[in-house]
């Protein structure tokens, strides 16, 4: 306060004898802060660190060892120099002599219908569902060039999940766009190799060709490279998921539908300051078409029909047609319906329940035995009377 003081003074042209008697400061104080241009402060002569007689020792271990850890650079200065510091102290002095090297991010622009990125988010809670608390994994589906935003939910993270969200997005869309952008999902990426060549898994490649979209997998730990789907995740967990009543995944879906086109389309995009449903339009302009039929998502294995005629499938039986018994079969699921297949023919659908130990149809209850028949007594006949206990006694006496 009294530097700015003294300088205001100083502007104003009062003169330093005169500021010198107004403020009761010496006039050589007075001459340093007019020439000063920041406020005085103390700064405290450095003190020197217990590592600064050890850093030609800690130097030759970092060409010798560069990736060696605090811990054991302290042990070695502690049993073969006498050092007698903290483990801390080694610890900052390590980084920064060897600071972390960090990859500056590139924001990219994305043109209509180029780019969708999928990711894979749990959900918070686990809902009671049947009985059961069970847990929703939601496939997310982001377009980066609107900040649209769309979601496949289910039970697992299977890789019939993973291709059955990949066609609802496609058909909710009502195209395909040129690229999709991934994490190192196992559903997408089989395996990638020491030269980061990746492998792919092959129903996704098969799914890929289906609909003829190239494909792209981020590098490792590297989240930022599809950025427009974890906010696209967070926005779902944090938006919509909290206090949300549903009994089944269909509701569910009519649920996140209508909060998605009432909430989350009609909103306004942070950072471009536009509305999302205005520019989802020029991004689905921009899309391919689909393909003239749609692709088969569903789990496919052949097993042979029991005697009592009911396939196992998620802890729950369904019912293939009693002709088929000791016969091979088709059985087909997808998230909502099983159904049941014979020489490229489909016999029987039913809807998918999650319920454990649960029949479908429901098998046929054992017949109660027959009630005793009735004691009929024939017409006509004369009615026998019951003598008293009074006359047995005077009988026996």
């Amino acid at each position: 306060m009294e530097w700015a003081e003294i300088r205001t003074l100083a502007r104003d042209g009062v003169s330093q004898r005169e500021i010198a008697r107004r403020l009761g400061i010496n006039r050589r104080t007075i001459a340093r802060a007019v020439a000063s241009d920041t406020p005085p402060r103390y700064v405290r002569a450095p003190a020197g660190s217990q590592l600064d007689p050890l850093m030609g020792v800690i130097e030759r271990v970092l060409v010798e060892w560069p990736e060696i850890k605090a811990p054991r650079l302290t042990e070695m200065l502690r049993d073969e120099h006498g050092y007698q510091g903290s483990v801390d102290l080694v610890r900052r002095k390590l980084s920064s002599l060897r600071p972390r090297e960090e990859r500056a991010a590139q924001r990219t622009g994305y043109r209509p219908g180029q780019v969708v990125q999928f990711d894979w988010g749990e959900m918070p809670t686990r809902p009671r569902i049947g009985g059961v608390e069970r847990r929703v994994y939601a496939l997310v589906a982001s377009l980066p060039f609107c900040g649209a935003q769309t979601a496949h939910f289910s039970f697992d993270m299977t890789i019939e999940s993973f291709l059955e969200g990949h066609v609802r997005v496609f058909d909710w869309l009502g195209g395909v766009p040129r690229e999709c952008v991934y994490d190192n999902l196992r559903s997408a990426v089989a395996k990638r190799d020491s030269r980061q060549v990746v492998r792919w898994n092959p129903r996704f490649l098969h799914l890929r060709g289906h609909y003829a979209f190239h494909s792209t997998a981020c590098t490792p730990q590297t989240p930022r490279e599809k950025g427009s789907v974890e906010g696209a995740v967070r926005y779902l967990k944090t938006g919509f998921w909290p206090a949300r009543r549903f009994q089944t995944l269909g509701e569910l879906d009519q649920v996140y539908g209508d909060w998605r086109d009432r909430v989350a389309h009609r909103r306004r995009h942070a950072t471009r300051q536009f509305i999302v449903s205005d520019r989802l339009v020029e991004d689905r302009a921009g899309l391919r078409p689909l393909p003239p039929t749609s692709f088969d998502f569903s789990l496919c294995r052949t097993v042979r029909v029991p005697t009592d005629g009911y396939l196992r499938h998620g802890a729950c039986f369904y019912r293939a047609p009693v002709e088929l018994v000791h016969q091979r079969v088709e059985l087909h699921a997808s998230r909502d319906e099983v159904w049941v297949c014979w020489r490229g023919q489909e016999l029987v659908r039913y809807p998918r329940s999650y319920r454990p130990g649960l029949w479908i149809p429901e098998p046929r209850m054992r017949p109660e035995p027959p009630p005793p028949p009735a004691i009929l007594v024939a017409a006509g006949t004369t009615q026998i009377e019951v003598p008293e206990l009074a006359h047995y006694a005077e009988l026996c006496a």
